[in-house]
């Protein structure tokens, strides 16, 4: 089994692993989004979890277009498969421009992107070289 084949095979194995073992935790609203625990910001519990010192970590591509396009990129090739071509979540994957993921810093995103949240379904993406990391969280930042 080539890496990129055991990549993909390890995501889908934590994607549903994550379904399994919280099938219970999201309840749907009528518009269709789920129903999360946010901190005293707004910001959704999971990605607010982050260490404090990283709500100052400044995004190195901030306002710089070509790091959205880039970030646009990589989101289609690693991020789509779950939250969809326009980021707005497929099944349980997060809408991704709902004001508790958009409040959270950059710096969280990044932590949050790197770390993951394999219980609810969230990869790590650690292997992501830190640069593309940042790209990601440019583009998600662009959605608000």
């Amino acid at each position: 089994m080539n890496r990129q084949t055991l990549s993909k095979f390890l995501l889908v194995c934590s994607i549903a692993f994550g379904m399994a073992v919280l099938g219970s935790e999201a309840s749907p609203n009528p518009n269709g989004s789920h129903e999360h625990e946010t901190d005293d910001r707004g910001v959704l519990q999971a990605i607010a979890q982050a260490p404090a010192k990283t709500r100052e970590w400044k995004n190195p591509y901030e306002d710089q277009p070509d790091a959205v396009l880039a970030g646009k990129k990589l989101f289609m090739q690693h991020c789509a498969e779950c939250h969809g071509a326009h980021a707005r979540g497929i099944g349980r994957a997060l809408n991704l421009h709902l004001p508790y993921v958009q409040r959270a810093t950059p710096g969280e995103l990044e932590w949050f992107l790197r770390n993951g949240n394999v219980w609810a379904g969230m990869p790590s993406w650690s292997g992501l070289p830190e640069q593309r990391r940042w790209q990601i969280v440019s583009y998600l930042k662009s959605l608000h």
